[in-house]
């Protein structure tokens, strides 16, 4: 297994600077020059013929003759006096196993190939032109520098005959070999050939041959991948570390490889920021602190420590902390002593892609090595993003049931129900509106999908019309994020556009005196400006200060309604809060229990009306038409029990609103506030759930309206 090796990402060979591990100066000495594999390539190579050779070969066969800066351009110049349908070039790829140095640290596979190729260009006659050459990089790679540049001079037509080892060297890949040997060559009119598996595009009954050479390539390589998984899983679960580089905070214990040790250095940064955020401060505030001292970032500490990481950003390693790395940090329970890998996997070994690994999968081990932050501020730390997460998926669960119910209950309006059906939904909607009082978000997950399920029995039509519109409205609530001063606006995640739904955004625009300019923010509907009023015509922003200026004004109304009131507690919420909503909520529950009772009644008639049929004091039809009697007061009951549950959660609603109302005005009227001067965060979140802007009518005016976080 390769460990610490130097990682690249790389992308088209064309516009992205490529990283080799193979280097001319890892070339211990000249010895190599004695060889007679050296010799003889001498021989056989005309360097007269060569418009193109990898940078590291040309130093190692000493090729004085520079590349043609024109091979690689579209129109570029190649020389003429080539012998058309003669033009050749050679790949050279060396896996890891070729690597095996020996004359002046020159691996013998490399001259090995290069004379096998040359030996057989020149007994068939086949002028080579470029020579490519890279090592210890997988065949299934479609990455690849030198590989990608042999691509290019096919296209350009720069060449007529593409030489190889083997058609593994050339691709271990059924996708690319496919792709290419049998469309793109014959496209561009380039004859592929491998020596030692005597494959020839030109030759027709080769394609068979090539087709199932490449597959037992690639299950060559996919049994490898396997094998290596289950190693490294195996190595996982017996608390051995087997990760590339070491998380920040540890290094790789110098007697133990497997076995991770604390970066003293590392270590006190780390427990810097749990301390911080314990203490309540923020990410900004924390990456701010780091940043002014010059404390080197994660990955400019491993470039610090000499370690072959490469920062796919930053190359040379990150100048500057940014929240992300706080958070990462703050999130990673390694710091907790628990070895946690196998948190991502490869898609497929054919596929560059990862995919995250679910927590109850991942290989967990505790007490593999020393923890670096204490468990006390651990604890505070893992604490409250739990306690962020409960609350978030529990907002969203309550939402999804609203929304769930809402749906179903505007459907049903437009197609006819059977009763029967209809008491089934209407029981499955009401254990689900309970359940939202309630708070349990197991409940809540539980009585969703239950209504869900009862779904299934209206006609498919109009069950496919309400989970069409479920999948449109769930969203998930994303966190309000900071602008570049590392503040979040006042109204961020509260204002939204009365016409598609989406969230307001605010962004900055130059105004005042030409020579003196200033930016002043504004406010504009997030969809409208992304798709270019392709999905939303609410088209005009509002300036940052109006909407300010319009809710404060509203909110000081409020206070100097309620507040300054003397009689408030006594005359508002004494008579309203404990007298309106008690009442009402005692007469919903008397009827209720009243229905219940007739319910029971009707049942007891039932029980003795079996046993008047039973006895032949009536007939089965006399017994049919009053059960039916029954069945259908029994379902207008059940009916109106539902209606009665749904005033009394609405009832619950207002009292509840009710009474954050009566705590938020008691705290202005314990602190003395007659009229608030300026708007922050906290007030806006305090008061206001959100905030919606409708687009401009034919006389200017604009529909504004704010939904407060209690009744007004």
């Amino acid at each position: 297994m390769l460990r610490n090796h130097e990682k690249v990402v790389s992308s088209s060979f064309s516009n992205t600077e490529f990283l080799n591990d193979y280097n001319i100066n890892n070339v211990s000495s000249d010895e190599y020059l004695e060889t007679i594999e050296f010799k003889t390539i001498k021989k056989l190579l005309c360097e007269d013929n060569l418009e193109y050779m990898t940078e590291y070969l040309r130093t190692l066969l000493k090729v004085s003759k520079p590349n043609n800066p024109y091979c690689f351009r579209k129109n570029g110049l190649i020389r003429s006096y080539h012998t058309p349908g003669k033009r050749g070039i050679i790949y050279v790829r060396l896996s890891q196993e070729d690597l095996d140095r020996e004359k002046g640290n020159v691996s013998k596979s490399i001259l090995n190939q290069l004379l096998m190729l040359l030996t057989y260009c020149n007994d068939k006659g086949i002028e080579v032109i470029g020579i490519f050459y890279e090592e210890d990089i997988s065949g299934s790679d479609g990455t690849r520098e030198e590989w990608n540049k042999t691509l290019l001079f096919c296209e350009l037509g720069n060449t007529d005959i593409y030489v190889c080892k083997t058609q593994a060297r050339f691709a271990r890949s059924i996708e690319f070999v496919e792709k290419y040997l049998h469309k793109k060559f014959i496209e561009w009119n380039i004859r592929f050939l491998s020596i030692v598996d005597n494959i020839d595009t030109y030759n027709k009954g080769n394609k068979k041959s090539s087709q199932i050479t490449a597959m037992v390539d690639e299950w060559k390589i996919e049994e490898q991948s396997i094998n290596t998984k289950k190693t490294l899983r195996a190595k996982n679960d017996a608390g051995q570390w087997t990760g590339s580089f070491a998380p920040y905070g540890y290094i790789e214990d110098p007697n133990d490889m497997y076995h991770l040790v604390i970066d003293e250095e590392a270590a006190k940064v780390v427990r810097e920021i749990y301390s911080q955020y314990a203490n309540g401060r923020g990410y900004y505030k924390i990456c701010e602190s780091l940043n002014e001292r010059k404390i080197p970032t994660p990955s400019k500490h491993k470039k610090l420590q000499g370690l072959k990481f490469v920062c796919p950003k930053c190359p040379n390693g990150a100048e500057f902390w940014n929240i992300d790395t706080i958070r990462k940090i703050l999130l990673d329970e390694t710091y907790d002593g628990l070895l946690i890998q196998h948190r991502t996997e490869r898609i497929a070994f054919n596929i560059k892609g990862y995919k995250k690994i679910p927590k109850n999968e991942q290989s967990i081990i505790a007490c593999a090595h020393e923890r670096i932050v204490d468990s006390e501020i651990s604890k505070v730390v893992r604490k409250k993003f739990a306690d962020r997460k409960a609350k978030i998926d529990l907002s969203n669960a309550r939402q999804n049931a609203k929304e769930l119910i809402k749906t179903i209950q505007n459907n049903l309006k437009d197609y006819e129900i059977s009763e029967d059906k209809l008491l089934i939904l209407n029981n499955a909607i009401n254990y689900l509106e309970n359940s939202i009082i309630d708070n349990d978000l197991k409940d809540i997950s539980l009585k969703y999908d239950t209504l869900r399920e009862k779904t299934l029995i209206l006609n498919s039509e109009l069950y496919s019309k309400i989970m069409e519109q479920i999948d449109i409205l769930t969203t998930t609530t994303n966190r309000s994020r900071p602008g570049k001063n590392g503040e979040v606006h006042i109204f961020s995640k509260k204002v939204y556009c009365a016409v598609c739904g989406k969230s307001f955004q605010k962004n900055l625009c130059k105004s005042g005196p030409r020579k003196k300019p200033f930016m002043k923010p504004y406010l504009h509907c997030r969809n409208h400006r992304k798709t270019a009023s392709m999905n939303c015509d609410n088209t005009s922003y509002i300036r940052f200060e109006v909407l300010e200026e319009l809710v404060l004004n509203e909110i000081n109304t409020m206070i100097d309604k309620y507040v300054n009131q003397k009689s408030l507690e006594k005359n508002y919420y004494s008579k309203k809060t404990k007298k309106n909503y008690e009442k009402d909520l005692i007469v919903l529950q008397k009827a209720k229990e009243d229905i219940k009772k007739k319910i029971n009644k009707i049942n007891d008639r039932f029980a003795m009306l079996y046993d008047d049929k039973s006895d032949g004091i009536i007939s089965t039809t006399e017994f049919v038409m009053l059960k039916n009697k029954y069945q259908n007061d029994i379902n207008n009951f059940n009916i109106r029990t539902s209606e009665i549950d749904k005033e009394i959660h609405k009832l619950k609603e207002k009292t509840s609103m009710a009474e954050n109302e009566r705590s938020i005005l008691e705290k202005f009227t314990r602190q003395g506030i007659k009229h608030l001067e300026k708007l922050d965060r906290f007030t806006v979140e305090e008061l206001i759930s959100k905030i919606t802007i409708g687009k401009k009518d034919e006389n200017n005016n604009r529909p504004i309206k704010i939904f407060w976080n209690f009744t007004v």
